[in-house]
Order: structure tokens, then C-alpha cells, then sequence
């Protein structure tokens, strides 16, 4: 991403009145934030379909296995 401001962007927030600013700052560091969550979201997704972690169902599976056999180890 180029990290440089427009300048139509930098004069119409020129223009904008102290809470209107504070709306629009609130407003792009959310932008920011769900952009962020949807890229690990995706990162997420295919370390999982190419096998680096596991699901929760198969993580629950495995840990239930592992109760189990604890179980049957301490009787």
C-alpha cells in the first residue's frame, strides 16, 4: 500500500469542523481494523486448508482422545 495522501482527501478534511474530523478518524481506524481481521481471517484459512493447524473439530477429537486415554492410563 502507498503511503501517500491525496491531496483532495487532505483538503476536504481540511475543511471539516473538529468533530466531524473526530467521525471521520473513527471511522477509518475501523475501516483499518476490519481490514486487518479479514486478512488474518484469510491468512487463517489456508494454513488451515494447506494443513499447518488444525480445526477446532479436529483439535476437540484429538483432545477427547487424549482425555481418554489419560482416563484409561490412571485406572
Amino acid at each position: 500500500m502507498e503511503k501517500v495522501i491525496d491531496k483532495e482527501l487532505l483538503s476536504q478534511l481540511l475543511k471539516l469542523e473538529f468533530h466531524q474530523q473526530e467521525k471521520v478518524l473513527a471511522y477509518i481506524k475501523d475501516l483499518l481494523t476490519t481490514d486487518e481481521i479479514n486478512r488474518r481471517a484469510d491468512a487463517s484459512e489456508q494454513a488451515i486448508a494447506s494443513g499447518k493447524v488444525k480445526t477446532l473439530k479436529h483439535f476437540n477429537s484429538d483432545f477427547e482422545n487424549w482425555k481418554a486415554r489419560k482416563r484409561a492410563s490412571m485406572k
